[in-house]
């Protein structure tokens, strides 16, 4: 559990959010969607509290499995290969609802153009030198591994993998240039104990703690590819022999997507990149990159928490504010793959589901620190609970035997709403509470989220409706009349509302038509509103008849 004095501390009034860019060798999966959904929250909830915030994404195009997997697909060249999957990609942002503020290649000319920066600042510096490198080596990793981690395939006798990513690995001698990570063994544990916000969750900090302590010594890193054995990536500057190893050129995107190398350097931003940073001119690259947060799979936490600073340290820049680590999704308690046919397809979902249902599914059932577990089931259960209780909540009071419109223009502006139920005191009792959850909520669900504590967050979410639920069900304002009734209906639509509010980072589309069902008028759909009778101008029409349901029923798909 976060402490709200350390979520606080960790925020600012700027704020950048990245996922890991993805490999587009193949479509993409559940993963890839879980990372981006975490992004969208967070970056929709500090645009939400009135934050500068960028919230960038991408595809990571070089190496040598999309030189492979072009070729192996039929296509021309690897360009053409990756021009045509990205769109995967941002059309699977399209239709979940993510809304990113930048999609960065790494084939795009400024994330060149920094890659070459990088590379050349930590050479100058005598981070990079030349050498031979033998060792064991994989493919669909595109790293080394020291022999420590390499084990025969339980499968296959004449195989070996790695017990990190469990892949395959070949014995391999090469030609390369090499990062001085031995250098930063020391420096980095530092780092990591003096900003203990650095790698979170703590368990994963942990972690990274043991293995960087735990090892003898750091290896030095191969950072390039001889171009005759991989011909896709960018070329080592001064050197058209080499080809920049795909993590080095991968993780220089962060910087790139708010301004590149130079402007961390001098602290200003380029205008050439203000096409991206939207309507954020006024803050700096280097503001932006002292508020990042790296949200990332536990399976590249080493790239991220040891590669990646170790890389800045070396070219004197500063480092990310944190890197967040989720676990991963199976499916009905099993690893997904093609070979079991669970592989969850996360457009299919989406496009029976819906994308709310699908996002606050995903929310609700993980945590960082466990792997989710996918049931399709849970999906449509899911989806009826918010019809069956939100809804309907919605629904009835919104009903003809009720004015909602009266309810608000009575209670919004006076503390009368408990005097109401002066002669119930099991109801007045109820309401108080009801009212306590919903002054404490919104700060809450600020910690959570800002955090990526989303299960804590939507659980809060469900108390409060099934407390509204159950006070409109003992209440029985169908049987009450004048102030009675509208006080109950006041109340429940006051939860309603706030929640909605809170919950568009969520599901903003759910958010939108909740509100709109009630009549809340768009500008006062922020924060300031997310408080019992801030909004006194609302529900004139709530309770005609023909009015469309936020959202409608639906069976489980035949599978």
């Amino acid at each position: 559990m976060i402490s709200r004095v350390w979520s606080r501390r960790w925020l600012s009034k700027v704020s950048h959010v990245t996922t890991p860019i993805f490999y587009p060798n193949a479509k993409p999966h559940l993963g890839h969607l879980y990372s981006s959904l975490l992004c969208d929250v967070f970056h929709r909830w500090q645009v939400l509290e009135g934050k500068e915030s960028l919230f960038t994404t991408g595809t990571d195009e070089h190496g040598l499995k999309i030189q492979i997997a072009s070729e192996k697909n039929g296509f021309a060249s690897p360009r053409e290969f990756v021009d045509k999957l990205y769109n995967d990609f941002i059309e699977l942002d399209r239709v979940s609802n993510v809304k990113f503020t930048r999609f960065i290649r790494t084939t795009d000319p400024d994330h060149v153009a920094n890659v070459a920066k990088l590379w050349r600042l930590c050479y100058e510096r005598g981070f990079i030198y030349q050498g031979e490198h033998k060792g064991w080596y994989s493919v669909s990793d595109e790293t080394f591994y020291p022999e420590s981690k390499v084990v025969k395939s339980p499968t296959d006798n004449n195989k070996y993998i790695n017990t990190e990513s469990n892949n395959e690995v070949v014995y391999h001698a090469e030609n390369n240039y090499f990062f001085k990570l031995s250098a930063f063994k020391e420096r980095l544990i530092k780092y990591i104990r003096d900003n203990p916000s650095f790698i979170y969750p703590a368990t994963k900090r942990d972690q990274v703690l043991r293995e960087l302590e735990g090892e003898s010594n750091l290896q030095d890193l191969s950072v390039s590819r001889p171009s005759s054995r991989l011909k896709w990536g960018i070329e080592v500057p001064g050197d058209p022999s080499q080809r920049i190893y795909v993590w080095f050129d991968a993780l220089c995107n962060y910087v790139t997507s708010i301004g590149g190398i130079d402007s961390l350097v001098t602290g200003e931003t380029p205008q050439t990149n203000l096409k991206y940073l939207g309507n954020h001119p006024k803050v700096s690259s280097r503001q932006w990159w002292q508020n990042t947060t790296h949200v990332i799979g536990k399976d590249i936490i080493r790239f991220h928490t040891i590669y990646w600073p170790a890389f800045l340290m070396a070219a004197d820049l500063p480092l990310p504010r944190n890197v967040v680590v989720h676990s991963h999704w199976l499916s009905k308690g099993v690893k997904m793959s093609k070979s079991l046919g669970n592989v969850v397809d996360p457009l299919l979902m989406i496009d029976y589901y819906g994308a709310d249902a699908m996002r606050w599914f995903l929310l609700e059932n993980s945590q960082l620190e466990d792997d989710g577990d996918f049931q399709e089931n849970k999906l449509h259960n899911t989806r009826e609970l918010l019809v069956s209780k939100w809804g309907n909540l919605v629904n009835r009071c919104c009903g003809a035997k009720f004015n909602l419109h009266r309810a608000v223009s009575i209670f919004a502006s006076n503390d009368s709403l408990i005097s109401a139920f002066e002669d119930e005191p099991a109801l007045k009792k109820a309401a108080e509470q009801l009212l306590n959850e919903l002054a404490a909520v919104p700060s809450s669900m600020n910690d959570q989220i800002s955090t990526f504590q989303t299960r804590l967050a939507l659980r809060n979410v469900w108390s409060i409706i099934d407390q509204s639920n159950t006070f409109m069900q003992e209440a029985k304002p169908w049987a009450k009349s004048g102030t009675q009734q509208d006080a109950v209906i006041y109340l429940c639509m006051e939860a309603s509302r706030i929640l909605s509010i809170l919950c568009q980072p969520i599901i903003p589309t759910l958010a939108t038509r909740l509100l709109n069902r009630i009549d809340v008028s768009p500008e006062r759909r922020t924060l300031a509103y997310a408080k019992v009778g801030a909004d006194d101008f609302y529900g004139h029409h709530a309770n005609d008849k023909g009015r469309e349901l936020p959202l409608q029923r639906k069976v489980q798909r035949e599978s």
